[in-house]
């Protein structure tokens, strides 16, 4: 449900501002997938209230639990919970339109000329500006997440074990068991066990009477309404994007075919069976496309990867890089697709099976585990790209410059990413 902002009641989001956010994330999204998850939440829970920092959680939980990129499924399930399938496909495509737009336009430059100094150049300055503002992200969602003690706990040992590079999806995993034993969450769920058994014994036969005089045919009208409206889900979640991927295929021509055929295949393996996000895919592309099908030197995959890491928006782009070199753009958008459209197909699923489930009380434990160790993720985030982004004395003092500028006096983020370029470019 989306929250009120102050109205009667709840406010409908309409598409063309969900699409209006997404876009600006994705526009300004630097520093991957946690950098991303700092600016949702920025745009989403704190300037807007369209979701609060529990449905923002259920979207991280959701999003480490699927193979594939994870911010995706972010701005996905934000979606969803906003305006249902449409809000999903129109989020998911803001998100990705600029910087799929941006990584063809520097791959057309790369194979045309060989780099793209004045891209470096220009991001040198963004990055630690990202870095104050993951730390910016860290310290409110820290307020808003880690309340007491537990919280305190299950935050700490996230952090400890990302530090020590652990698995983040098993690290979400075991703090949401964590969660559960911490919150006495099973107890309470043994309790309401046996009180809904007793429940349901004294109502049985209540319900059988209420079936008998209920009316059959106002009966069979809902159900043929709702197997309807849950057919049109099914079909809208294949919609937006399986005609998208055909018309890519045939429109670049039958000699083209193969070729797209196998890198669709690449891709939707990238998409259905690696997890841990983009950097994980990365060993899985290089073997691919550089020592099994030839696509890549390695030299340009490496730089591939870069142009991933230094543009907006989530590191698997380096997708739509790997594509353009294959078959253009036509392969730049096969590429794209293939490894974001599995995990939204599965989000689709895990959605539903989410809402049917949510009052639960050892779903609520779980979360409660999740919502702390998403602080922690962003802790140990901000400390490792502090690393490899603060490389001088410009970068340390434009780091924490940005922070006291996001704590202090609430500057948009946007202004300070720019500001970060035209400082990159003057240096």
């Amino acid at each position: 449900m989306v929250p009120t902002d102050g109205s009667a009641g709840p406010r409908r989001v309409s598409l063309r501002d969900i699409a209006r956010v997404f876009v600006r994330v994705g526009v300004i999204g630097f520093g991957g997938g946690v950098g991303m998850l700092a600016l949702i939440r920025q745009e989403v829970v704190e300037r807007r209230r369209w979701v609060d920092d529990a449905q923002l959680s259920v979207a991280v939980a959701m999003g480490q639990m699927l193979p594939g990129p994870f911010v995706s499924n972010y701005a996905e399930y934000i979606g969803y919970e906003l305006r249902g399938m449409k809000g999903m496909v129109v989020a998911v495509f803001a998100l990705l339109a600029p910087c799929f737009v941006l990584m063809c336009g520097l791959s057309f430059l790369y194979f045309r000329f060989g780099s793209v100094p004045l891209v470096t150049k220009l991001f040198a300055g963004v990055q630690p500006v990202v870095v104050g503002i993951l730390a910016w992200a860290t310290w409110s969602i820290g307020k808003a997440n880690v309340r007491n003690w537990r919280a305190g706990v299950i935050g700490v040992i996230a952090a400890i074990a990302l530090f020590f590079k652990g698995d983040v999806l098993l690290v979400v995993v075991g703090c949401g068991v964590l969660g559960i034993v911490m919150s006495g969450a099973w107890r309470r769920r043994t309790k309401s066990d046996a009180r809904c058994q007793m429940s349901e014994a004294r109502s049985e036969e209540g319900e059988q009477q209420k079936e008998e005089v209920r009316s059959q045919v106002p009966e069979a009208k809902g159900q043929k309404g709702g197997q309807r409206k849950a057919n049109g889900e099914r079909r809208m979640a294949f919609v937006p994007w399986l005609p998208v991927m055909l018309f890519a295929a045939v429109a670049a021509g039958p000699t083209v075919w193969q070729k797209a055929g196998e890198l669709a295949l690449v891709f939707l393996k990238v998409g259905t069976i690696i997890f841990g996000g983009g950097f994980a895919a990365i060993p899985f592309l290089q073997h691919e496309v550089v020592d099994v099908h030839h696509w890549l030197s390695m030299r340009e995959f490496i730089d591939g990867v870069a142009l991933g890491q230094i543009t907006p928006g989530p590191v698997a782009i380096t997708a739509t890089f790997i594509g353009y070199k294959v078959l253009g753009l036509w392969g730049a958008l096969i590429a794209t697709l293939g490894t974001f459209v599995p995990s939204s197909l599965m989000l689709w699923g895990l959605i539903h099976v989410y809402r049917r489930v949510s009052s639960n009380v050892v779903v609520r434990g779980f979360l409660s585990g999740v919502m702390p160790a998403v602080t922690g993720m962003l802790l140990v985030s901000t400390v490792f790209i502090g690393r490899s982004a603060i490389n001088g004395p410009v970068q340390a003092v434009l780091a924490p410059l940005a922070l006291c500028l996001l704590l202090r006096f609430k500057v948009e983020p946007i202004w300070l990413i720019l500001g970060g370029a035209l400082v990159g470019m003057i240096v």
